[in-house]
């Protein structure tokens, strides 16, 4: 075989693995332009969720998940779950956004036990707003700090089994320093 075509392959393959292991994923300070998140939204539940009250108590987390049966999604809020300690200290409150069905994403709630409000984006109203919409079925998985004024304040978009991204949202939050 020539040896610049092996070469090139061997570049190409390079690329190509550092993309499946990185993703498809980058953080940002909202800066473009401003994107507000519903100031009341309802649960899987049924339950009236007023987001607004929330982030004026809490730093307001939304976490995506691409799907109810994405498995790398259920991992990340086990992987939250496992660190809410650290959350707390910076008086985080999480709500999870995914599409599907009230009964989809509620199972998606039993399964994984995540005690905070599941939304469930049925015609991803919310999703095309955050510009996180990847397919007719999926929202790209992301994890987003809202404002007091429910305007998006940081980004971080995608998720693979390799980079989940709650490391870099405990840095941003500093969160681990906080006693």
């Amino acid at each position: 075989m020539n040896k610049g075509i092996l070469k090139h392959r061997m570049k190409f393959s390079a690329i190509f693995f550092l993309g499946i292991v990185f993703g498809s994923s980058f953080e940002t300070d909202s800066a473009r332009k401003e994107i507000y998140f519903p100031a009341t939204v309802t649960s899987s539940a049924g339950k009236e969720i007023d987001v607004a009250a929330l982030a004026k108590a809490h730093i307001m987390i939304v976490v995506t998940i691409k799907a109810t049966w994405c498995p790398v999604c259920r991992q990340q809020l086990l992987r939250i779950k496992e660190q809410l300690g650290d959350f707390e200290k910076c008086n985080a409150s999480f709500l999870v956004l995914s599409p599907g069905s009230n009964e989809a994403v509620q199972e998606v709630k039993f399964n994984t036990d995540f005690p905070f409000p599941f939304i469930p984006d049925q015609n991803f109203s919310i999703a095309k707003k955050l510009d996180l919409i990847l397919s007719p079925e999926e929202i790209m998985p992301a994890i987003v700090i809202l404002n007091e004024d429910l305007s998006v304040k940081w980004i971080r978009k995608g998720r693979n089994a390799l980079n989940f991204g709650d490391a870099e949202l405990i840095y941003y939050l500093g969160c681990a320093n906080w006693i």
